[in-house]
């Protein structure tokens, strides 16, 4: 059990703990997915369509909101007395700029690249361009996930 700041209550800390590291694990496992659909999508053109647009789903409508939920539970451990360490720190500026990505960037890259796809196929310059720069998104968005990780989880002294 994680011991909660002083004066903290136990049980509301501790919820507040696994809700942050549930709703990160249910967030970072669908993002990983999305590689498997795309790549399964584009094996069958006839299929990529719906590939992506479950990926806009689970993106807009589960990973998401969960990340969103993760740092909501990470502000209200942090009010509730946890020490923010440097690393801390670092990742939660990460945190900050990854959702950034997502909401302002990646999100709006895969609706353009399924209307693209729609409209004009698979094998369009413009569509393989917008699936090239939405691959390159969602592949940087992976590297800042995977390193606000390692930080959460090593907390390595920064000075």
């Amino acid at each position: 059990m994680h011991v909660p700041p002083e004066g903290a209550h136990p049980l509301i800390y501790t919820l507040l703990v696994f809700v942050h590291i549930f709703v990160t694990m249910v967030a970072v496992g669908l993002n990983a997915s999305y590689v498997i659909w795309i790549v399964r999508g584009a094996k069958d053109p006839a299929s990529l369509s719906f590939a992506l647009r479950g990926v806009k789903f689970i993106d807009d409508y589960v990973a998401n909101p969960c990340y969103l939920a993760g740092g909501v539970t990470g502000v209200l451990m942090i009010a509730m007395g946890k020490a923010v360490a440097p690393f801390l720190w670092v990742a939660i500026g990460l945190y900050i700029v990854a959702m950034a990505i997502a909401y302002g960037v990646y999100t709006p890259l895969l609706s353009r690249q399924i209307k693209t796809l729609e409209a004009r196929g698979i094998n369009d310059a413009a569509y393989q361009t917008l699936a090239r720069r939405s691959n390159q998104v969602g592949a940087a968005m992976g590297v800042l996930v995977v390193v606000i990780l390692l930080l959460k989880i090593f907390e390595p002294p920064m000075w």
